[in-house]
């Protein structure tokens, strides 16, 4: 009789667990129009706009160096170590459930050669994103590196059209 009023309980308690629901068309979305505005900033060299697109106590881990933490630490980082850059970047894959996202993707860093033009560095980068209560799908870690040896040379072009 106990082992029937277990299974039972346990059977309710299985059919009442919430259910992980898949991202939307919509969050997929508004994802994809965060990262176009992302690089729009980046771009434009708006580090406190781009920051802005980090939460409050994001974390970004760039290649060769500490974990960066909080938006003004961010921006003032993206201030001081690129500057001048450009970046075009192709999303591969979004995905996530509930309020929990990541992004997965390729870049080119346009990076200056100090004579007026420009080297190409491409890299891959994966995010994790989280929905804001306001629907805003702000990154929560974002973390970047080249596909390139440290010292190699710079490539002429970016081998992909930005999908942005």
């Amino acid at each position: 009789m106990k082992s029937l009023i277990l299974m039972i309980i346990l059977s309710f308690g299985v059919a009442f667990q919430a259910k992980s629901a898949e991202l939307s068309a919509q969050d997929i979305k508004d994802i994809k129009a965060s990262s176009k505005e992302w690089v729009k900033a980046y771009n434009q060299n708006d580090w406190n706009r781009l920051a802005d697109l980090f939460a409050l106590n994001a974390t970004m881990m760039p290649p060769n160096s500490v974990a960066i933490v909080g938006r003004q630490d961010i921006a003032s980082w993206q201030e001081k170590n690129e500057s001048g850059f450009g970046i075009a970047f192709e999303i591969q894959e979004i995905s996530g459930s509930n309020n929990i996202a990541y992004v997965m993707g390729r870049s080119c860093l346009s990076i200056p050669d100090g004579e007026g033009g420009f080297g190409i560095d491409v890299g891959k980068f994966l995010e994790i994103r989280k929905k804001q209560e306001n629907g805003e799908w702000l990154i929560h870690a974002d973390i970047f590196n080249s596909d390139a040896a440290v010292g190699s040379e710079l490539l002429d072009t970016c081998p992909f059209k930005s999908a942005q």
